[in-house]
């Protein structure tokens, strides 16, 4: 399967853009996971020199902020010094999310305290494995 292919099957898309995480929050863009059961987020992890904590959190909307958000719970990992150099992946299930609330995507989420890291996240959305019935839309 090509590249470009991959990326229309999988829709793999940009997380956080890569940068230094100082002292701050980042929240990348919330990606929808309607007709999506699975997703992988890849963090890539450059120079750290200070604790950051990688999460995956959900929204009630798509798009740059999400609408109200909330954590899913065990979907986050903290880094420090020894982490510098890696990549964490976190994945979540599309029957993770709170969708009883409204909840329906999702976003790459870095804390940093101190001076941080330089990393950046990849979202991958898994399709559904098959189209549902039009009765279920």
């Amino acid at each position: 399967m090509a590249h470009t292919e991959f990326q229309k099957q999988a829709k793999v898309t940009l997380g956080i853009a890569a940068q230094s995480v100082a002292t701050a929050t980042k929240v990348g863009t919330f990606w929808s996971m309607e007709n999506a059961h699975h997703v992988a987020v890849v963090f890539v992890i450059g120079a750290v020199t200070a604790a950051v904590t990688l999460s995956v959190i959900q929204g009630k909307k798509a798009g740059a902020t999400g609408g109200t958000t909330a954590t899913i719970s065990g979907k986050s990992t903290a880094i420090g010094t020894a982490n510098a150099n890696s990549v964490k992946i976190i994945e979540v299930e599309a029957s993770e999310l709170n969708v009883a609330s409204g909840y329906k995507s999702i976003a790459a989420k870095a804390v940093a305290g101190g001076a941080g890291a330089i990393l950046g996240a990849t979202v991958i959305r898994v399709p559904l494995r098959f189209e549902p019935s039009s009765y279920l839309t």
